[in-house]
């Protein structure tokens, strides 16, 4: 399906996107806390406030992986499209959106 093939695509400039940030905020927690090994900063991803706000990123990936691993959503994806004009409508305009 060609949304598959759009959606997966917006996930791999988000996935670069968050790598990008997810660096930049390493090197500023180093600044300030000294180094640190992966899994100390992994930790500090999961539970430091201060990087909170990378979360709602990480959650998009991750929900964008489950989209394009659920072989359930998919079959009655396409299978809404096939009976509902609104559907339809709405899939266009989605795909449009995404393509910007």
């Amino acid at each position: 399906m060609a949304w598959m093939t759009s959606l997966a695509e917006m996930r791999r400039h988000l996935l670069a996107l968050h790598k990008t940030l997810v660096d930049a905020e390493r090197r500023e927690y180093e600044r300030r806390h000294g180094r640190v090994r992966d899994g100390e900063f992994l930790a500090a991803l999961l539970n430091d406030a201060e990087l909170d706000w990378l979360k709602p990123l990480t959650t998009l990936v991750a929900q964008i992986d489950e989209v394009l691993d659920d072989d359930e959503f998919r079959r009655r994806y396409a299978e809404t499209l096939q009976r509902s004009p609104d559907a339809v409508l709405a899939h266009g305009r989605a795909m449009r959106a995404l393509q910007r």
